[in-house]
């Protein structure tokens, strides 16, 4: 049986190509490295914000448009070019913001390449911080009355039993009004509806000419499980939980065992290894 050779490589940051330290290592570097100089397009499909992302795509050097904001932004990261933007309207973020203060929840913005938030000295905010490298805006009090649109919204709970809660809550308070996914064992995901990474990386596949059976998708969350089942071949980390491992076609090592680095060494190395 033949192996199995990509013509376009999507792969998540957080969990996936960076360690649970945040770090990119220098063999899963160098294997992103090589699928591009290979000629197979590699795209970052990423729950991220584009500045939070792009100084690890530019380390990559990647220069295929990527996925920001789980499907809510595909932007190429040379021209800056925003391909396509679906965002969540005033009315429905304020009206997240204000259940979320109901519940006495901590949620944040983004809004414009820019993250809001009431105090950043918050724990959950520096938490959030120190994996993302980006400085958010404290508005104070103001927080509470947003009324811009905004691109994502994220809930943060740092306790397992207040996570789930605000998770399950969420999901059934607003239903498909909006997107929801988790992420950190920490992290509440909420974009518009129609919003997910596989739509995104399938604008990204038809603008590059690929068809979707030669896609190879690496991920390791919920927000990844669309875009791993989409793939021609869908690689769940071994870090991921069980019903991403359960969609997918193989499961890598986990990310700090360079799983992402393993799985296109398989498929892109010289060789049928």
């Amino acid at each position: 049986m033949s192996i199995f050779k990509p013509k376009l490589v999507a792969v998540d940051i957080d969990g996936t190509i960076l360690n649970s330290s945040s770090e990119l290592s220098s063999r899963t570097k160098n294997a992103l490295r090589s699928a591009i100089l290979y000629g197979v397009p590699v795209v970052a499909a990423t729950g991220r914000m584009y500045p939070s992302a792009l100084p690890v795509i530019k380390e990559i050097g990647i220069s295929a448009p990527c996925v920001f904001y789980n499907g809510a932004v595909v932007r190429d990261p040379i021209s800056e070019e925003i391909i396509y933007k679906k965002s969540l309207g005033k009315e429905l973020t304020a009206e997240v913001i204000s259940y979320y203060r109901q519940e006495s929840w901590y949620i944040q913005v983004y809004s414009d390449d820019k993250l809001y938030v009431e105090d950043s000295r918050d724990p959950r905010s520096m938490y959030y911080e120190n994996i993302s490298r980006i400085k958010p805006v404290s508005l104070g009090e103001g927080f509470w009355d947003f009324k811009a649109d905004s691109t994502k919204l994220l809930g943060i709970a740092l306790d397992d039993e207040d996570f789930v809660i605000m998770a399950e809550n969420t999901k059934s308070r607003f239903g498909g009004r909006i997107y929801t996914a988790t992420s950190w064992g920490a992290f509440v995901e909420i974009t518009h509806p129609e919003v997910n990474k596989a739509k995104g990386l399938m604008l990204v596949a038809e603008r590059l000419g690929v068809d979707p059976k030669d896609v190879l998708a690496i991920g390791d969350g919920v927000n990844d499980k669309e875009m791993i089942i989409w793939a021609g071949h869908g690689v769940a980390m071994g870090n991921a939980p069980d019903n991403v491992k359960a969609a997918a076609d193989e499961t890598a090592p986990d990310n700090d065992s360079d799983g992402a680095a393993v799985i296109l060494e398989r498929y892109l190395g010289q060789g049928d290894t």
